[in-house]
């Protein structure tokens, strides 16, 4: 049977400095080589030689260190750098990582501030520098969530104690991050070893409904579900569905009990607080294919989203405590408008014009949702832009989330989309806006 390692201990070239503790799965230490380089060192209790998934779990593992050895994602997540299988009162296995210090984890720097801030009595939210913080810590964060997942890697155990920030005045953003605790991560694209003998990793609070389903899998979606949590944490002041039961937790994340939140302060154009809440609360729809992806997500921190630019301001001027009004927003009057679609493509129109998956294959995958004859665009006597919904569509056609049952006019920055108004469900949002006025 393999036993504890203890400080001065020596397992092939590394030297036991420290030892954190015992976890679910591993027991932790602090290690240095020969030359003083130090490591993270995780001996594992689970699973063990015997189990049948065993020699799995290590194929599957140096899998996964190489891909994000390999990738973007070494910028942003903590790096494999040595695994071994050691004889230590018995045949155990190791991992060693590279030793992340000099900066805080996320939830330790927002319990800094909460403290910070009681001691003063301010409102945390509502202070303008920390409002500027969380932005900055926000779009660092979903930038290397972004670049893990190119690399097809679900984290699977995101919460603020994983992600690791450090000062670093050298770069833009002004922190460097680690994703940490990522042993227990998956592959996209390959099933895990241990599917079926055990459940996946996950933490109370954090979970997304993929966590909580029997026979379910969690996937790119799932990481994205608990970004949102994260999010709401840091733009809004809150997590939506923070409960000491884990049952009434289940329950609100089941039942999407989330509101589009309010943010804590006004984002910088071209980015808009509509579209930031918008899309936070998307992530927390209990649909994985309702949520966007990582890179969507950054994109519209930085207001690179579909309804960005011109239009995006004007919703953010229009915007009370964080939910926009579009109806303040300008009719669209004009010879031609142009559809913008969330790949960045763009589709320009001057006569009534059908909607459906024949024409909209170029936005993307996404208009498979679509049916062959969706909707309507075109213009009245007046030369005002309308769409119209068609008749016996399979999903309903949305203007900014609300479903279409009528010939309504359209205005800058309207948002034409397919799903379900119930579910906050939107496939493949079209961003319109006037051509020629």
């Amino acid at each position: 049977m393999a036993k504890k390692l203890k400080i001065g201990d020596r397992i092939r070239q590394y030297r036991v400095t420290k030892v954190f503790g015992p976890g679910m799965m591993a027991i932790s230490y602090g290690a240095q080589t020969s030359s003083g380089e130090k490591v993270f060192l995780k001996q594992y209790k689970s699973p063990a030689p015997t189990v049948v998934w065993y020699r799995d779990f290590i194929a599957y593992q140096n899998e996964l260190g190489a891909r994000v050895r390999n990738g973007r994602a070494a910028q942003f997540a903590v790096r494999q750098v040595d695994a071994f299988e050691e004889i230590w009162g018995g045949p155990c296995y190791f991992q060693a990582f590279e030793f992340v210090e000099n900066g805080a984890d996320l939830q330790q720097m927002l319990d800094e501030e909460r403290e910070q801030h009681r001691r003063t009595k301010q409102a945390a939210t509502r202070d303008a520098t920390v409002w500027a913080r969380h932005l900055t810590w926000a779009k660092v964060f979903m930038t290397g969530i972004a670049a893990l997942h190119e690399s097809k890697v679900v984290h699977a155990d995101l919460k603020p104690a994983n992600a690791y920030l450090i000062t670093d005045p050298s770069i833009s953003s002004g922190y460097q991050l680690k994703l940490i605790d990522m042993d227990f991560s998956l592959l996209a694209d390959r099933r895990a070893p241990w599917h079926g003998h055990q459940g996946y990793v996950g933490t109370d609070n954090y979970r997304s409904p993929e966590h909580m389903t029997r026979g379910a899998i969690p996937g790119l979606a799932s990481d994205i579900f608990t970004c949102g949590l994260m999010l709401y944490e840091l733009l809004a002041g809150h997590h939506p569905y923070w409960s000491e039961d884990q049952a009434d937790y289940a329950k609100l994340v089941q039942g999407y009990a989330a509101k589009p939140p309010a943010l804590a302060g006004l984002m910088p154009a071209p980015a808009s607080n509509a579209e930031v809440s918008s899309v936070l609360h998307r992530c927390l729809s209990p649909d994985p294919a309702a949520r966007p992806t990582a890179a969507e997500v950054r994109a519209i921190l930085s207001g690179r989203g579909a309804g960005s630019g011109v239009s995006g301001q004007k919703a953010a001027a229009s915007t009370t405590e964080g939910i926009a009004h579009p109806a303040s927003a300008e009719l669209i009057i004009s010879e031609r408008i142009e559809l913008l679609g969330p790949n960045g493509r763009s589709l320009q129109i001057g006569v009534m014009t059908e909607l459906g998956k024949p024409l909209l294959r170029q936005f993307g995958p996404e208009s498979e949702f679509w049916d062959n004859h969706q909707c309507v665009l075109e213009r009245n006597p007046t030369r005002q832009w309308v769409v119209s919904p068609v008749a016996g569509a399979t999903n309903e056609t949305l203007v900014n989330g609300l479903t279409l049952t009528a010939a309504r006019p359209l205005r800058q920055g309207d948002r034409i989309a397919v799903g379900r108004q119930a579910k906050g469900i939107a496939k493949m949002p079209l961003t319109v806006r006037a051509l020629n006025k």
